[in-house]
């Protein structure tokens, strides 16, 4: 008896039967999630590496920003290095002058035989004709005004030896002229505070005055303007606020007060 009539009824039987589908269904299901798997690891690859470059780019914007912020406090520091011999030398001729009710402050400018001579701001003095009080901590000096110049506003006081001993600040003046930017210390007594040092910068300069954002109060003027280097540049007189301060240059005071 031949089988082969059963073999083929039976084959076809077998290939229809739904366990055939079933399989075919499934073997699609595991294809398409074997791709799905490939693209969402494809994603989650490429979300990483966003991921970590973001996260790079973060974190070197926050060495840039500690680098920049290091970068300020050596900027500083280097400053307030060449600032501090600076203010040391000009502390030393530095007086709070007291002249009746009114007060600022005075610097040595010069010497001569019969004194050492002082400067100031004319309007400190305004109306007072006696004699003027010069104090340090290490004590206190009488002194007498002996030119004055309204018009700049400017006045000069001598005082008989030598105060202190405290050195002459005055020099020949500069020939070039303060540039906007450069560094400006301003040296005086605000509300009385004597030796009291602000820094700041030449924010402009005219034929006569320089003007700086260095902050400057009530009893600053007459202080020396001095420059990085040391150099009186100007004298104060004026502020109308915290950041806008004047002081005349000393070019101008070298002219009224000295005669050169």
């Amino acid at each position: 008896m031949s089988y082969d009539g059963y073999d083929e009824t039976a084959r076809a039987q077998w290939l229809r039967s739904p366990f055939i589908s079933l399989a075919v269904a499934l073997v699609a299901i595991v294809v398409a999630v074997a791709s799905f798997v490939r693209q969402q690891s494809a994603l989650d690859a490429a979300n990483v590496a966003e991921l970590h470059a973001k996260r790079v780019e973060r974190e070197l914007r926050f060495v840039h920003e500690d680098n920049d912020q290091l970068a300020g406090r050596i900027r500083s520091t280097e400053r307030e290095l060449r600032v501090t011999p600076i203010a040391a030398r000009a502390l030393k001729s530095v007086f709070t002058i007291s002249a009746g009710r009114h007060f600022g402050t005075a610097f040595v400018a010069w010497r001569g035989a019969d004194g050492t001579y002082l400067i100031t701001a004319a309007h400190v003095v305004a109306g007072h004709d006696g004699p003027v009080t010069l104090a340090r901590k290490s004590g206190e000096w009488q002194g007498e005004i002996v030119r004055r110049d309204r018009k700049n506003d400017l006045a000069l006081v001598r005082v008989e030896g030598r105060p202190d001993g405290a050195p002459p600040l005055w020099q020949k003046p500069l020939r070039a002229k303060p540039k906007t930017g450069e560094q400006l210390l301003l040296v005086g007594s605000p509300y009385g505070l004597s030796g009291t040092v602000t820094t700041g910068v030449v924010s402009r300069v005219t034929r006569r005055m320089i003007q700086t954002d260095a902050a400057a109060n009530p009893g600053n003027s007459g202080g020396p303007a001095v420059n990085r280097k040391g150099r009186v540049v100007g004298v104060l007189l004026a502020g109308g606020g915290e950041s806008i301060n004047f002081a005349v240059r000393i070019e101008r005071v070298c002219k009224v007060l000295r005669g050169c």
